[in-house]
């Protein structure tokens, strides 16, 4: 297989799982680009998210009305609204999000002055978003011919699941307005669960069955660059509960266990206790500790999930 960024065919098989599913994950040896070997054709992969992603057993099954209302659909919203008016004004700009769900972000968005509209191909999905209001596409970015129309696109955990990354940065680099920005976020390749520990749970949990490509920082800086963008910011964030992965890791915790059902309890929590996404707010020493390791990793780029601007 091919890497997508620099077209060599000289990589490895790094790991050959991902979560409950047995799947190479290769990494490119000229390049570094991580990502899944992918046997499916780019129209079978769009007809999985148009019909089916939702509804598999391995990701919580929520109609969009529960993800609409659901307790990390709303903190994800909020973090991220925060993250984006720390850095750029959104009245009177127009603005793209790229899989935009069931819609929580592109209301906040429209909160905070910007005329949106959105890429969604899941069928359901996109039509509870479009009774909310919203124009939103079914085509992928690169099959959508925009030409300089948006001031602002944004795709949050969606450039993972892009079939042709390369493809798609140029196409919203094509979609952007002179001075337009590009943000976003991933999951960050160098995340220190990975980069430091060798524990089997928090990899089968990193590598996900439906993400196609693991970036790290400068990966992702090299693709931007390459596509045109002239400058990009990054920082990480901890979008999981650190100190309660870092304790069982450190005490061994998860090697007592089966692997599946740790998985399962952590991809579809039963419970709030149990969801690694959430921080225990009653918990003021976990969420110090939190907040303090969160700024500690990201010094180095080392946190849960990167994020991203890139200017044109």
């Amino acid at each position: 297989m091919e890497c997508n960024y620099c077209n060599s065919s000289n990589n490895s098989i790094i790991y050959e799982w991902t979560r409950l599913e047995k799947n190479n994950i290769l990494r490119c040896n000229n390049c570094g680009l991580v990502f899944k070997e992918i046997s499916d054709s780019k129209k079978d992969i769009e007809l999985f998210y148009k019909k089916k992603y939702r509804k598999i057993e391995t990701l919580p099954v929520q109609t969009p009305e529960e993800h609409y209302n659901d307790k990390v659909s709303k903190k994800d919203a909020n973090d991220r609204i925060r993250f984006i008016t720390e850095n750029i004004d959104l009245n009177g700009k127009k603005i793209l999000e790229i899989g935009s769900a069931s819609g929580c972000l592109m209301e906040k968005l429209h909160d905070a002055g910007a005329e949106v509209e959105g890429i969604e191909l899941n069928d359901e999905y996109r039509n509870f978003s479009k009774k909310l209001g919203f124009e939103v596409f079914q085509k992928p970015i690169e099959d959508s011919n925009l030409v300089e129309l948006y001031d602002v696109i944004i795709s949050f955990h969606t450039v993972e699941h892009f079939i042709n990354p390369k493809s798609a940065f140029e196409s919203i680099y094509t979609a952007l307005r002179s001075e337009g920005n590009f943000i976003g976020e991933v999951p960050n390749q160098n995340d220190w669960r990975i980069k430091i520990f060798n524990d089997e749970i928090t990899k089968r949990f990193h590598y996900d069955p439906n993400h196609y490509y693991y970036f790290s920082p400068t990966v992702l800086k090299n693709y931007f660059e390459t596509c045109g963008f002239n400058k990009i910011k990054l920082e990480t964030v901890e979008r999981y509960n650190s100190i309660f992965q870092l304790k069982n890791i450190l005490c061994n915790t998860y090697s007592k266990m089966n692997i599946e059902d740790i998985l399962e309890k952590h991809i579809i929590p039963k419970n709030e206790t149990d969801d690694v996404r959430l921080p225990h707010v009653d918990d003021q020493i976990e969420m110090e500790f939190n907040r303090l390791f969160e700024k500690s990793v990201n010094s180095e780029l080392l946190g849960n999930c990167l994020r991203f601007i890139a200017f044109k």
